[in-house]
């Protein structure tokens, strides 16, 4: 009988420790599980999180570049109109003063005659207006025959303008005495252009 109690309080204990391992052993595996579920529900929440990030991302950027981009347009359309304003404003002031120098000078070569008429001792009905390459030709001298006769070329200029290139070539050609005069009989001249043809046949069908 004793021997049967030691059997069974043996058996107890024995039976005691392996219910103390299987409980320890579940424990532990369901702790792993219990972390293993953690971590899985911890990335998927951290995924889900990180894509509603993104999207609110993407979508308030996209709307802060369209405020941005609607900003910075209406900005430079302000600066633009001011720009246009500006513009049309010295375009008209720089058309209204060129308009006023060309009157000038329209006003300045009418009235010149009468000026150097005075300054050059030249009568005005002498004067010849050409108006390019030069404006005037003076002939002093032409009407009154006390005065030594003497041509003058003249050009008008007002403000700060200067010569062009012809009526440089012109005034140069004057200065270094490239002038000449020269007295053309037209019958004669018609007559040589007809002999020079008449001699160079085919040259004049070219032509």
């Amino acid at each position: 009988m004793g021997t049967i109690s030691i059997f069974l309080g043996v058996l107890v204990i024995f039976l005691i420790f392996v219910l103390i391992g299987v409980v320890s052993y579940y424990q532990r595996k369901l702790s792993k599980i219990t972390e293993q579920l953690k971590s899985n529900l911890y990335q998927q929440a951290n995924q889900i999180a990180q894509q509603h990030f993104n999207q609110w991302v993407q979508q308030y950027s996209q709307q802060l570049r369209n405020q941005i981009e609607e900003t910075i347009r209406k900005k430079y359309e302000v600066e633009f109109q001011k720009w246009k304003q500006q513009e049309e404003k010295r375009i008209r002031e720089d058309s209204k003063a060129r308009s006023l120098r060309v009157n000038r000078g329209h006003i300045g070569e009418y009235f010149a005659p009468f000026i150097l008429a005075e300054k050059f001792n030249i009568n005005l009905k002498d004067f010849r207006h050409l108006g390019s390459p030069v404006d005037f030709i003076g002939f002093k001298g032409l009407s009154d025959e006390s005065v030594e006769p003497e041509i003058i070329f003249f050009e008008v200029k007002t403000g700060k303008s200067s010569l062009n290139a012809n009526e440089k070539k012109v005034r140069d050609a004057i200065l270094n005495k490239r002038v000449r005069y020269e007295t053309v009989n037209l019958n004669e001249l018609v007559k040589e252009v007809q002999e020079k043809n008449d001699d160079n046949p085919k040259k004049s069908l070219t032509k």
